[in-house]
């Protein structure tokens, strides 16, 4: 259990001491760590996030086939004792810890928590399941690492919102996460690394799924690689989420060699700039 004074010696030492069972994991490197924070710290987080406006300007509400009834929330919207935890989750001390966990040096966090921050899911609610984009294009970075904290007290199995990891080579879950207080599920991002939630909420009223998600990245992106959003494969109504035109793309960027794929970027780079100087001659 860490508290928000843990030092970065305890916190590298964990990071070590888990790293092997982290890469062992299947079906693809992930951790699931119970007690994770000082309970006493996530319980002040639970009352402000139970107390957020989500009828704010600042309450993001996500409704779609892929995503249904979910609120997001950046942590200073809800309140410091909030703010106070991410901050900790962001740190570099923290990170430190990430880093030993996964063998993945360079970790950086997202200021603008694109994507992530606090989740709550109303009644009904579901995530497909889904491979996370891998470019945070307002910083360059490739995505890494997923972190989530569940804020449940007296969850039900029969509530759902199970957390599912699945195996991508068979197409079927691997694994179902409960979704219960100060249960932190960690993982890399890569497009093997299929999760969601994607059995409808069946709560009773006035219980809502709620989370801390934060995602990290490195300073490694390839130019050359393909960028992708969110790619959702599973669906109730549909095998695959998959657009034709994203299959035959990336089939085609496949085939091409990636000097040319560097080259046809960097030609559409320089034409844009041309469009935009005649339009401010």
């Amino acid at each position: 259990m860490f508290s928000l004074a843990t030092k970065s010696d305890e916190l590298a030492a964990a990071g070590e001491q888990q790293h092997d069972t982290y890469r062992s994991n299947v079906p693809f490197p992930h951790i699931v760590l119970d007690d994770f924070v000082d309970p006493t710290t996530l319980k002040a987080v639970l009352a402000e996030v139970d107390a957020v406006d989500r009828n704010a300007r600042y309450a993001k509400f996500v409704d779609r086939k892929t995503d249904h009834n979910k609120f997001a929330f950046k942590p200073e919207a809800v309140g410091p004792q909030t703010t106070q935890l991410v901050n900790f989750l962001n740190s570099g001390p923290f990170i430190g810890y990430l880093e030993k966990l996964t063998g993945i040096d360079g970790l950086l966090a997202d200021p603008s928590y694109f994507g992530g921050g606090v989740h709550w899911i109303e009644n009904g609610g579901f995530l497909e399941i889904h491979a996370d984009f891998n470019h945070l294009k307002k910083y360059n970075l490739e995505r890494r690492i997923n972190l989530l904290l569940y804020l449940n007290t007296d969850w039900d199995d029969s509530y759902n919102g199970h957390l599912e990891l699945w195996d991508r080579a068979t197409m079927s879950k691997a694994k179902a996460v409960a979704p219960l207080f100060d249960r932190c599920v960690i993982f890399s991002t890569t497009k093997e690394s299929l999760h969601g939630h994607p059995v409808p909420l069946s709560a009773p009223p006035g219980r809502a799924r709620r989370s801390i998600a934060l995602y990290y990245y490195t300073n490694t992106w390839d130019p050359t690689d393909q960028s992708h959003t969110t790619i959702y494969h599973i669906s109730r109504n549909n095998p695959v989420r998959l657009r034709p035109s994203r299959i035959v793309r990336g089939l085609l960027l496949d085939l091409i060699p990636p000097i040319f794929r560097k080259s046809a970027r960097a030609i559409k780079r320089a034409i844009k700039g041309e469009k935009l100087a005649e339009l401010w001659d």
